[in-house]
């Protein structure tokens, strides 16, 4: 009889399955490390890569996953390069877009369709060129080099300095600056509290057209916690373990070994699964049949972002009971409980609070695409 403990498992494993569609078949390379050069060559893609410090010099014949503290690529992708990391640089040759999430993005090669940033600063420098569009969500950009067709985003500070083959549109900036080397063949469009600053030498071929727009309001940040609220929080979070916990009694052991065994992978694995999990959905909803299972991905993703210190605290918590000599003492839950306040109290700290969320959810989704790697190793019960 099929084990019903399993179910879980499968739902997930369909789940990254998904998830891997959005890359093409091939000999898949995979790459783990503190610090990981990719060494000079040819490789057949798509290539996999998470460590703290990352080199690709090889060639690579497909698309590049990398997560890590840096990302540099020096090689030439024929393909696609989906990063998320502290740093990313950018001085070799990427035929196809360049997705990235991070602080400070560096573009100083070539990208031979788009690039899409989601960072803090973005900087293309002179000499490098994105054939395609520029989409930038960031604090500051910056852009000397060459884009073939439009630069569109939203930022705090811009400044634009090289040939723009289309039009450029920032819906929301608080500084424009146009330096002397800009040339953009279509319209200018912004929008913006104060006017920006066109140097007499840059070149508009299109028009300029300014929308003046009310700064933005920082949000106000409670003063305090809500320690009403965060007990509410903290209660369900408990009735989720408990009531899995009895539904499915080796959940927690396995997911929690596999995350205290891997920190590393599980991290990496983690940062890709919360990039490509919503690549995936979008491109699912494209087709009729792809719908339903759009709608599932995006309900485990949910799922598993709730799910992400409620995982990693019942790691926390059995760690602690082997340090401390709890195990086979007391009952398991009460070192997640303790597991699952730190992290509450870390996560409503200011600033680094949001920090440390993003990681303990990337520790979360890893330990659960790892121990399903580990599940599909062992033969079906039946």
């Amino acid at each position: 009889m099929f084990r019903f403990r399993k179910i879980p498992m499968m739902l997930i494993s369909v789940v990254l399955l998904i998830v891997c569609m959005a890359a093409p078949a091939g000999a898949l390379e995979i790459k783990s490390g503190e610090m990981v050069t990719v060494p000079e060559g040819k490789i057949q893609g798509p290539l996999v890569v998470s460590g703290k410090n990352i080199i690709i010099n090889a060639d690579v014949d497909g698309d590049v996953f990398a997560a890590g503290e840096t990302v540099t690529v020096n090689g030439s992708i024929n393909g696609d390069v989906l990063a998320a990391a502290r740093s990313i640089i950018i001085n070799g040759s990427v035929k196809g877009d360049v997705r990235c999430a991070a602080a400070d993005a560096d573009i100083k090669g070539q990208v031979g369709q788009s690039l899409t940033a989601l960072v803090a600063k973005l900087r293309q420098f002179d000499g490098s060129r994105v054939n395609q569009d520029v989409l930038a969500l960031a604090k500051e950009v910056s852009i000397s080099g060459a884009v073939g067709r439009q630069v569109l985003g939203s930022a705090q500070t811009v400044y634009l300095n090289g040939p723009v083959g289309g039009d450029t549109r920032f819906w929301a900036v608080e500084t424009l600056n146009v330096g002397p080397g800009s040339r953009i063949a279509g319209n200018l469009i912004y929008g913006s509290p104060s006017q920006g600053t066109v140097s007499p030498e840059a070149r508009i071929g299109g028009s300029t057209q300014w929308e003046q727009i009310e700064p933005l309001e920082k949000p106000r940040r409670q003063e305090g916690i809500s320690w009403l609220g965060q007990l509410i929080w903290f209660a369900a979070g408990v009735t989720v373990w408990g009531v899995l916990y009895l539904v499915f009694p080796g959940i927690w052991s396995v997911l929690s070994r596999t995350l205290l065994q891997k920190p590393l992978p599980a991290l990496g694995w983690g940062v890709m699964t919360l990039l490509l999990a919503p690549l995936a959905s979008l491109l699912l909803l494209i087709t009729v049949i792809g719908i339903p299972l759009s709608l599932i991905l995006a309900m485990v993703y949910g799922v598993l972002i709730y799910a992400g210190k409620i995982i990693v605290g019942d790691a926390v918590g059995r760690y602690l009971a082997a340090r401390l000599g709890w195990e086979n003492r007391i009952h398991q839950i009460f070192p997640f409980m303790i597991g699952y306040a730190g992290l509450m109290l870390l996560g409503n700290i200011p600033v680094v609070g949001f920090f440390f969320s993003v990681v303990a959810v990337c520790l979360a989704m890893g330990a659960v695409f790892l121990s399903i790697g580990s599940w599909r190793q062992k033969p079906p019960a039946f």
